[in-house]
């Protein structure tokens, strides 16, 4: 009898200090790391959602948004990725560039080893063109009426300009880099007609496709655009490896999080993502959320890296030349 009385309060006491154990994360503030400076569409989404992963945590701790820029955001990626496993430090990555940027040159982050929490939005990459001007598909493009086309970038090493030119390398077109110092300065290079063609993703340009100045020529996806039914996805155009070069924007935090912290914090940014005062914010941001688990992401991950190793050596030869520089 003592011996069952023994092992009921046994028992009770090991469920206890589990709940205590489990209740005690987070005990201070969340750091929540942005690779780019204000004013961008990273730092605009970790802004947006970080009240509302605090909001979502089991105790009254702050998460504080820090921009740490440089490196196309591969310097916060490596403080990421050193960082210590407990929790307080979380991310948002720009995965397709990271990858690209991994395949091409040694680096102190392993994407593959991130703890991914989960997805928050998509952001899919176009190709764009002056609405004034000549192009009115990117098959115009294999016509080759220039020696080379113009394709105005922020750097070659950039994620926009790698799509770029996997794309015309599909295509079998020939072209050569206007480099500006902003995404702004790009596009206005395509409307004032003094580039041919631009990458970028549907956030940063929609304003200008809205006011008549860009006209869209290609849709990165698996399915058309909704706002764009009659632009096509690559595999309408026979490009159909290419559909999957998507720009997903994912949370994640260092390798080897705990599994118990780790639930915390996907279940926080889930109902952050899920919650209704959000989605108020971001549609005044003109923005829309996309929630994807942790592991949907661990295999989009995964098949970022597939769809872009087929291209290894025009992303190392871009990457090259823009280190040169």
């Amino acid at each position: 009898m003592k011996a069952k009385r023994y092992q009921v309060l046994l028992s009770l006491l090991l469920s206890v200090f589990g709940q205590a154990a489990a209740g005690a994360y987070p005990e201070k503030n969340v750091e929540f790391i942005v690779g780019y400076p204000p004013g961008g569409g990273y730092s605009d989404w970790a802004l947006a959602i970080a009240p509302f992963i605090e909001k979502h945590l089991p105790n009254k701790v702050n998460v504080v948004v820090r921009h740490m820029p440089g490196a196309s955001s591969v310097i916060a990626t490596n403080y990421l990725h050193k960082a210590k496993p407990d929790g307080y430090t979380i991310g948002i990555y720009e995965m397709a560039g990271l990858a690209v940027t991994q395949l091409a040159r040694e680096v102190q982050y392993d994407l593959r080893q991130v703890t991914w929490l989960a997805g928050i939005a998509v952001d899919n990459r176009m190709a764009l063109v002056s609405a004034k001007g000549p192009y009115k598909g990117i098959p115009d493009f294999k016509k080759q009426e220039k020696p080379e086309y113009l394709m105005a970038t922020r750097g070659l090493s950039e994620i926009n300009a790698i799509l770029g030119a996997v794309t015309f390398a599909k295509l079998g077109v020939k072209w050569k880099p206007l480099n500006h110092d902003g995404a702004s300065q790009a596009l206005l290079s395509v409307i004032r007609g003094d580039a041919d063609v631009n990458w970028s993703a549907y956030e940063s340009v929609q304003q200008y496709i809205d006011n008549g100045d860009l006209r869209v020529v290609l849709y990165y996806d698996h399915k058309r655009h909704p706002k764009f039914p009659d632009v096509p996805i690559p595999s309408e155009v026979g490009m159909p490896e290419l559909n999957g070069m998507s720009s997903p924007r994912l949370l994640g935090a260092p390798p080897r999080l705990p599994a118990d912290i780790r639930t915390v914090l996907e279940q926080a940014v889930k109902q952050a993502v899920e919650d209704p005062a959000f989605h108020a914010v971001v549609k005044k941001m003109k923005k829309t959320p996309s929630y994807a688990g942790s592991q949907e992401v661990e295999k989009l991950v995964q098949d970022t890296f597939a769809a872009y190793q087929p291209y290894l050596d025009i992303v190392k030869r871009l990457v090259g030349e823009d280190k040169k520089k």
